[in-house]
């Protein structure tokens, strides 16, 4: 039995910038904060010996007082490690590749767990270590680059100065990210402070203040706007209120901000949703005209895009977005924890729409939108300004994603739930059932006419991918 997880990232940055990081085994958790500490008896050659500890409290003890150590199974100089532990009749692996590719490194991290607790192991060992993969390539950029300041191949220094507001939520993170190791410069606008490797600009999402002078004080300014909290809560009025407000209340910030600067934003991302469609079994492309009177989710992306107008942007783009599919996302908890258990039967009727876009394709979206190679090696593509649908050309009903979700746990099976079950089981998991029993069948019209290739069109890709 066999747990493995992989993932990769291109950095902007020579390999040997990276292998000077990577090659030092005491900064592993300055760019993992899952781990504490790592060290290595002599230096780094094969068969040499380690340890390393998690950085969580409860299991970083255990691994402490009962775990053997590490040794260098594998190693290519500048161009990869493998990191052997043995486990309770298996082992886990822990290897990073890098790999010279257009002009840049992609870095490539896979831990695999092998033997009879692989999965238990997994979970408690492996999963921690690949969690947040983005961010911990985020401050592997920012460890590797000083050390080759040279490295970089845009000048992005010159360049204009991303601002994503609700830059510390899943969609940001990924997108801040992106940026940072492609070698731009970001900022994030924030409430309060977090860990992040992102420089931070303290704001309210309200008002006006220091945040907006020095943003006003740039030259050359792109914002991102992904500000607003999760649409997956109880559908109550107090919630509608409240989300509306987290969307509509930094937007006019925003708005009213750029109209007092001395040039306008460059090129402005605004996040949307689909869900401005409301409950729509036909196709939705961005020249269908969203129901004026829809109620709930519907009517809070329409105030959304609304607090947008009057923005003082060169280039802007209203990006309605489908639910983003990652291996992380909140929604595969949602429909994987019954699903394991047997509950993974189709929601509703089964036949509601569901439109959906991976994550690496959401992130070629926004680098097309802010003018960007869509990834390394390919040129930037021209997006006319406007609505632009982000998400995948092939929606699908329930029933098929329901379908998708049990083969991904492994459980073939899966009772349905009708809708009044649905309902109830929402309210006690303080969800909104909406979501779920609404057809939203948005299509990416903009994007197929600008000639622009999913890398995960299909939902089977995606899920291969995310299963990987």
């Amino acid at each position: 039995m066999t747990w493995h997880r992989t993932a990769s990232q291109w950095f902007n940055l020579p390999a040997g910038a990276l292998w000077g990081v990577l090659a030092d085994l005491r900064r592993w958790p300055d760019w993992n904060p899952a781990v504490a500490e790592a060290s290595l008896d002599g230096s780094l050659a094969e068969g040499a010996m380690g340890r390393y500890a998690p950085s969580q409290r409860v299991v970083g003890l255990l691994h402490r007082r009962t775990a053997p150590g590490f040794a260098v199974a594998q190693l290519d100089p500048g161009r990869s490690i493998v990191l052997r532990q043995p486990q309770p009749g298996g082992g886990q692996d822990i290897a990073w590749s890098l790999e010279e590719r257009d002009g840049g490194t992609v870095f490539t991290q896979r831990v695999t767990l092998d033997g009879p607790l692989a999965q238990q192991f997994g979970l408690t060992a492996g999963e921690p270590l690949v969690r947040g993969f983005a961010a911990q390539c985020a401050r592997l950029y920012r460890l590797a680059a000083p050390a080759s300041p040279t490295a970089t191949l845009d000048g992005a220094p010159s360049g204009p100065l991303t601002v994503i507001a609700g830059g510390t939520g899943s969609l940001g993170t990924a997108l801040a990210s992106e940026l940072v190791c492609s070698g731009h410069e970001v900022a994030l606008l924030t409430r309060s402070f977090k860990k992040s490797p992102v420089r931070q600009i303290l704001w309210d999402g309200r008002g006006q203040g220091e945040w907006s002078d020095e943003l006003g004080a740039r030259g050359r300014l792109n914002i991102v706007n992904l500000a607003g909290v999760s649409l997956d809560r109880p559908g109550t009025p107090e919630n509608i209120t409240m989300l509306a407000a987290t969307r509509v209340e930094p937007t006019r910030a925003l708005v009213t901000a750029s109209r007092s600067w001395n040039q306008p934003v460059e090129r402005w991302v605004q996040q949307s949703a689909v869900g401005i469609y409301g409950d729509s079994p036909e196709p939705m492309g961005e020249t269908a005209v969203p129901p004026a009177d829809a109620p709930g989710l519907a009517g809070v992306v329409r105030d959304w895009e609304a607090a947008f107008d009057g923005a003082a942007a060169a280039h802007s783009i209203v990006l309605r977005t489908g639910v983003v599919l990652e291996r992380d996302a909140a929604i595969l908890v949602r429909l994987t924890v019954p699903a394991r258990l047997g509950a993974g039967g189709a929601l509703g009727t089964g036949g509601q729409w569901f439109s959906w876009i991976h994550i690496a394709d959401w992130l070629r979206v926004v680098r097309a939108a802010l003018g960007l190679p869509l990834s390394a090696g390919e040129r930037p593509l021209d997006l006319p300004d406007g609505v632009v649908n982000a998400t995948s050309p092939h929606p699908v009903q329930n029933r098929e994603l329901m379908a998708h979700v049990r083969e991904y746990v492994g459980v073939p099976l899966g009772i349905p739930a009708p809708a009044p079950l649905l309902r109830a089981a929402a309210a006690v998991l303080r969800t909104n059932p909406q979501l779920a029993l609404e057809s939203v069948r948005a299509v990416p019209g903009v994007l197929t006419a600008a000639g622009f290739e999913f890398h995960y069109p299909q939902l089977a890709a995606a899920f291969r991918e995310m299963a990987a």
